[in-house]
């Protein structure tokens, strides 16, 4: 008696259930192997975030002879002036943290429109990392554990997302330029170079600047008062 064809799927299907697959885990906290992946599919990008870092430990070396005057000086830019966040509405709390990062972004989208933007923009990052560590930096020398936990709590998970906001917007104005710059030289126009497309780009990280902003906002409501300066 001939065998049936049709039982040639589940009879395979049951073989290979018989093997027991590994399991492993599916939380890590450190994916090393991902984050290498990241990395290198991602070199720019990695590259504008080392910057960033770097600007953070420059800027909180340099808070060792800061005072409170530099920061308020500085607060228009980085959002910074913890006083001033204790004693600001809501309102100018939100408007101060999404002008800080808008800031930023429309510099990077006005530098990726010109042809020399490309060798200019790395510099974003690298000075809102250093207003980053002054204000951290500051933070810590001025007022010890409080402020840093201060920093943490309130200052950090606003200005984490601002500056990856930051650091995509730099990304994406060092490809634009980059192609505009190239596209110069050869003197032909590119099919692949989009004003719109650039734009819509930018919208989007300035939707994650008012997402940043928010967040702001929520931490500075809910946590200044539990701080005193």
């Amino acid at each position: 008696m001939s065998r049936k064809g049709t039982r040639i799927i589940p009879l395979y299907y049951r073989s290979q259930k018989k093997s027991r697959p590994v399991h492993e885990s599916r939380f890590r906290l450190f994916d090393l192997q991902s984050m290498f992946q990241v990395v290198t599919e991602n070199p720019l990008l990695t590259a504008l975030a080392l910057l960033l870092l770097v600007g953070t430990i420059f800027g909180a070396l340099f808070a060792r002879g800061a005072d409170d005057s530099i920061l308020q000086k500085l607060d228009l830019l980085f959002a910074s002036d913890v006083k001033a966040r204790a004693v600001q509405s809501s309102g100018s709390a939100f408007v101060a943290s999404l002008g800080s990062s808008f800031f930023f972004v429309a510099v990077c989208f006005l530098l990726g429109m010109s042809l020399w933007g490309a060798f200019v923009l790395p510099l974003v990052p690298l000075f809102r990392g250093f207003g980053f560590g002054l204000a951290s930096g500051y933070l810590y020398a001025a007022y010890g554990f409080q402020g840093v936990l201060f920093n943490a709590v309130v200052v950090l998970p606003g200005a984490f997302l601002s500056m990856i906001a930051i650091l995509l917007a730099a990304k994406e104005g060092m490809l634009f330029s980059k192609e505009a710059l190239l596209e110069a030289l050869r003197r032909e126009q590119s099919k692949t170079l989009s004003l719109k497309e650039y734009a819509v780009q930018f919208g989007s990280f300035l939707i994650l600047s008012a997402a940043a902003a928010a967040i702001d906002l929520i931490t500075t409501v809910c946590f200044t008062g539990a701080f005193s300066f």
